[in-house]
């Protein structure tokens, strides 16, 4: 089973450079690589330099490369099954389909289960935070519809709206495995094997945004291992023009490299951004292999041998953090993120709860 990568951070064109170079770096140092993004084909070719469709392509030695078209899959999908379907709906064509909101992370991740047994290495270019942070938080979305609509998971306080009696048993089924698998497709990232990469815009709103987003992916389960800051420009001690703009990116440098001391913080030099495999691979061997540090479960549920929710948050602002309770659920909110947590199971049935923060770790216990 692969390693799974996942380069995720500040919009800008640093995500898909660095994950590239790491992709060149790890199949140049030995690894089955794939470099997996689910957007335009038109730009991960531009930046290879090879033409690369929706199925695995040749790059180099041991590195292929592939880019989902989402949409065409959803279509594709849909037309299989629409025969089964009763009118209107099986009058609908694939193509004339809406897209539903992170269905692209959703055929994203099937496609990787499918891909994964024949990879040591696997990198996702997965986008800007944003449209990440919201895809992993579609199947708790799905299991707050399932509990208040009809009370899977646990009975809401007044009861599901629907009642049991109105719905076919077929559809409770149905609805238990939607729920099952898309666990089991956010697991695939959540995984001991897998960690996701941070790319920071070297500018003082991405760093901003950054110390909301890093402690959101993380408050969803995936850990992060390492960040990158770029592209940035390198050292030209001969052009006092540039002067400023150096002293800028090396305080910011410095800066996340105090907020994450304890996470590895990677340079992208802006040269990579030319494309092409050797520029990448150069980049790469530069920056050293994003996959090699050592994480751990971002969520736990023991502080210390006490029953307790803890969750790492790093670079949290203090009272950037908002809780509420609600039955057996801690809703958690870092800016304008949000996730329904569950509690361990000797933390519910009770509100007598306590939160503290110790550092980076979230800790909720017990109150004594």
């Amino acid at each position: 089973m692969a390693n799974i990568l996942v380069y995720t951070g500040s919009p800008g064109i640093g995500i898909s450079v660095a994950a590239a170079a790491e992709a060149a770096r790890a199949a140049d140092a030995g690894k089955r690589t794939l470099l997996f993004a689910y957007r335009s084909t038109v730009g991960l070719s531009a930046l290879l330099g090879v033409p690369v469709g929706s199925t695995p392509t040749d790059v180099a030695p041991r590195l292929e490369a592939m880019a989902l078209d989402t949409r065409s899959e959803l279509a594709a999908a849909w037309n299989e099954t629409r025969a089964t379907l009763p009118p209107p709906f099986s009058a609908l064509a694939g193509d004339e389909l809406p897209q539903p909101p992170a269905s692209d992370a959703a055929f994203a991740l099937l496609r990787l289960r499918e891909l994964a047994p024949k990879y040591e290495r696997i990198v996702v270019d997965a986008g800007p935070h944003h449209a990440l942070i919201e895809a992993l938080g579609v199947p708790d979305n799905l299991r707050w519809i399932a509990k208040w609509l009809i009370g899977l998971d646990g009975q809401p306080a007044q009861g599901p709206l629907l009642p049991g009696m109105l719905l076919p048993p077929e559809f409770t089924s149905n609805m238990r495995r939607v729920l099952n698998e898309a666990e089991r497709l956010r697991s695939l990232l959540d995984a001991p094997a897998s960690s996701v990469c941070y790319v920071l815009r070297p500018d003082a709103a991405a760093l901003a945004e950054a110390r909301l987003a890093i402690p959101a992916i993380q408050l969803h389960g995936l850990a992060i291992g390492a960040l990158v800051v770029g592209p940035l420009l390198p050292t030209n001690p001969d052009d006092a023009r540039l002067a400023p703009l150096e002293r800028l990116q090396a305080a910011l440098v410095d800066e996340a490299a105090a907020i994450w001391r304890t996470r590895p913080l990677l340079k992208l030099d802006i040269g990579a951004t030319a494309g092409g495999h050797m520029p990448l691979l150069l980049a790469g061997r530069a920056m050293g292999d994003a996959g090699a540090a050592n994480v751990r479960a971002p969520i736990g549920n023991d502080y210390r041998g006490e029953a307790a929710l803890t969750v790492e948050l790093p670079g949290l602002p203090q009272g950037a953090i908002g809780l509420t309770l609600s039955g057996d659920d801690l809703i958690v909110r870092i800016g304008p993120y949000r996730r329904c947590v569950p509690l361990p199971t000797r933390l519910r049935g009770t509100s007598a709860i306590r939160a503290t923060r110790e550092g980076d770790l979230l800790i909720v216990r017990r109150r004594t």
